[in-house]
């Protein structure tokens, strides 16, 4: 029974932190403009991909010309 129960605290203390192990910033819970709470999060590391500032450039234009969020002329 000991066994169990250690091996439980370990597996919930290990699936507890806070790192990713990409290298993310931990952004603290927080309460918006509007009074929302913001739960806390591990934000993703910027991208060091050679490629990064282009992929986002095409994918911007995607969705500002095709994309679901679209704004469509009546």
């Amino acid at each position: 029974m000991r066994i169990i129960l250690s091996l439980f605290i370990v597996i919930t203390l290990i699936s507890c932190t806070n790192d990713d192990g990409a290298g993310g910033t931990y952004v603290k819970p927080s309460i918006d403009y509007k009074g929302k709470f913001r739960k806390g999060h591990v934000r993703k590391p910027v991208s060091t991909d050679k490629n990064a500032i282009n992929n986002r450039t095409r994918s911007k234009y995607y969705y500002e010309t095709r994309g679901k969020y679209r704004k469509r002329n009546k």
